[in-house]
């Protein structure tokens, strides 16, 4: 379902001589996820995920995403490692989009909650905060206020059975746009780090 793009063993070999890591001896595509592209890349000894950006993702935004991460774990938080790649930075662009290749974390996707998982995620979000107050890395915020009214006008609702859906969303933004903090709307929306 989420591999938009097919990569071939030529690919592979063009992605073996651009990042400083174990040569990739072996890819499978990853169904799972909805906006990117994944792949598991396996060599030798290690486990990687290439992830090549699809359409909805804005480019100029994916170096700080990967400066992000990359501090996260220099913080000891658990989250994909970005790789780097000969000659430095992170991205390569892969069939005309932009890619990148991260560490590989062994888990799996829950399908349901419980308690105990709730606290675990608020926990680790708390330290990803804490985290980033060190950091000096800013972007706009892509998702503020100011990009809610375009994002909900831009939805089809095809059928008679989303009204009260459509209704509900409008009534919620008005809220949001009423209760949102008048510093962030000054500012452009423009935010330190994505959740602060």
């Amino acid at each position: 379902m989420a591999v938009y793009t097919k990569i071939s063993k030529k690919d592979i070999s063009y992605i073996n001589r651009k990042f400083d890591i174990e040569k990739i001896l072996e890819f499978k595509g990853i169904k799972q996820g909805i906006e990117n592209t994944n792949y598991l890349l396996k060599s030798k000894n290690k486990k990687f995920i290439l992830t090549i950006f699809e359409k909805r993702v804005s480019k100029k935004e994916l170096p700080f995403f990967m400066n992000l991460m990359d501090k996260l774990n220099k913080s000891k938080i658990n989250c994909p490692k970005p790789q780097t790649k000969k000659g430095g930075g992170y991205l390569i662009n892969l069939k005309n989009k932009a890619a990148c290749i991260v560490s590989f974390l062994n888990g799996k996707d829950k399908k349901s909650l419980n308690f105990k998982n709730c606290y675990d995620i608020g926990k680790m979000i708390a330290e990803m905060h804490q985290s980033t107050k060190k950091m000096n890395l800013t972007r706009k915020n892509s998702m503020g206020v100011r990009n809610l009214n375009p994002l909900l006008k831009s939805i089809r609702f095809r059928s008679k059975k989303f009204t009260n859906v459509e209704k509900f969303l409008k009534n919620n933004f008005k809220d949001i746009k009423t209760k949102w903090p008048k510093k962030f709307t000054e500012r452009g929306n423009s935010w330190r780090f994505v959740c602060r």
